[in-house]
């Protein structure tokens, strides 16, 4: 194929478009970016702790988890730092801590503390962080009122927190945010610091619910830094028990759970290359087939058959009018009749002087009649002599004998000569 371009431009974009089909990832942006929790996920199945993430379809049941984590978010303007598509717009806070109680179910709620716009800009700063005015709302919401909160003035704050008795966990964190242990509500318990204030707290109305102040110690940022990884494995363990076998549900859709067994309430599909194969599957790889050899005889049609396409459109004319010209005289050279084919040259030529000299709405017999007259007016005698000439070539040619064609076609070609009209 001489034109092999429009064939590989057309291979690259259905690869491109499969590719953005089947293998970009979407709708999991935020779970993996800074401030998600999909490296928590993968960290505790690596440690041996299951997981279980939360469906918008699915009810999960309190039977099926040992211990139930929920990311809590902001819904307030610019402070937003929710998970896309509206994830989170079914979480009722206000019924997290009734349901831990019903339920007998360990919830640890973590706070936020960034804004959105730090996931998507991919820089933190103090101009990225949540208003604590915002993060009291939200915990107001829930029974939890009259919190403070300290932040640190240094970028890291390092600290070696216990879980368990003498077995201390280095962490660090960026922009520290932590309870005031000042402005800590009677029958709150801290259960985990740090020098600047409380971590982690339980209160006693709701003995199940366990409140973490920063983020940090769980998302995707926060755990590549120090041991906080480790911390994380440790206060799952502690939080849902050592003994405990069940999943750990990581709760970011706020669905509220069932109390006897899992609902199913719609299926979540996820595309993978198996789906791009059925559509090469018998009959379809018929069609397929049959539509790539029509498009291959359309590209070879197109490209090599006919050339690549002509530029100006007078070339064209002029290409038209040569090829028109050669294919007449080859029929009328096939049937024997070379008088009509002199005829007929006579009045192209005559036809082609007379637009040479009065334009192109020039070339017919009103034209050729007045080239004649244009003509006399320069030798009246090489005139006539050139329109006896014309005129028995273009009326009696066909019946003219081969020596007398010869002498007027020489009569015409010496008399049309005597005269300057120009060339094209």
């Amino acid at each position: 194929m001489r034109k092999s371009a429009p064939v590989l431009i057309l291979v690259l974009v259905l690869g491109l478009a499969a590719l953005a089909l089947f293998w970009l990832p979407r709708g999991s942006d935020y779970d993996r970016s800074p401030l998600g929790n999909k490296g928590l996920e993968l960290w505790l199945q690596a440690k041996g702790i299951p997981v279980l993430r939360s469906d918008p379809h699915v009810v999960q049941a309190r039977s099926k988890i040992s211990l139930r984590i929920v990311p809590l978010s902001i819904r307030q303007g610019e402070a937003v730092a929710s998970r896309p598509d509206d994830e989170t717009d079914g979480l009722g806070p206000e019924n997290l801590a009734e349901e831990a109680g019903r339920y007998t179910l360990p919830t640890l709620i973590v706070l936020p503390k960034w804004r959105g716009n730090v996931s998507t800009e991919g820089v933190a700063g103090k101009s990225g962080l949540v208003a604590t005015a915002d993060i009291s709302n939200e915990l107001d919401k829930i029974g939890y009122s009259d919190f403070g909160f300290a932040r640190s003035e240094a970028d890291f704050e390092e600290a070696q927190p216990h879980l368990q008795p003498g077995q201390p966990i280095k962490i660090a964190l960026y922009q520290a945010q932590t309870f005031e242990r000042s402005s800590l509500p009677s029958g709150c318990e801290e259960i985990v610091g740090m020098p600047l204030g409380a971590l982690l707290l339980r209160c006693e109305d709701n003995p199940e619910v366990y409140l973490l102040s920063d983020p940090d110690l769980l998302n995707n940022h926060g755990l590549a830094l120090a041991d906080n990884a480790g911390f994380a494995v440790s206060l799952v363990q502690f939080l849902r028990g050592s003994a405990e076998t069940r999943p750990v549900y990581l709760d970011t859709a706020g669905r509220p759970l069932d109390n006897e067994t899992t609902v199913d309430e719609g299926k979540s599909y996820e595309r993978s290359a198996s789906d791009l194969q059925r559509f090469f599957a018998y009959p379809l790889s018929v069609i397929w087939g049959t539509l790539l050899v029509v498009a291959a005889i359309c590209f070879w049609r197109g490209a090599y058959r006919f050339g690549p396409p002509l530029r100006e459109a007078s070339a064209n004319i002029e290409l038209s009018k040569t090829a028109a010209i050669d294919a007449t005289a080859r029929l009328l050279r096939l049937s024997g009749n070379d008088g009509r084919m002199a005829g007929q040259f006579v009045l192209h030529l005559l036809a082609d002087k007379a637009q040479l000299l009065f334009g192109s709405g020039a070339g017919n017999q009103a034209g050729i009649a007045r080239l004649f007259q244009r003509l006399a007016r320069q030798d009246k005698a090489a005139a006539q002599a050139l329109h006896a000439a014309a005129e028995a070539l273009s009326e009696r040619g066909h019946v003219m004998t081969r020596a007398d064609l010869h002498r007027n076609l020489e009569t015409f070609r010496k008399s049309l000569g005597s005269f300057d009209l120009g060339s094209r």
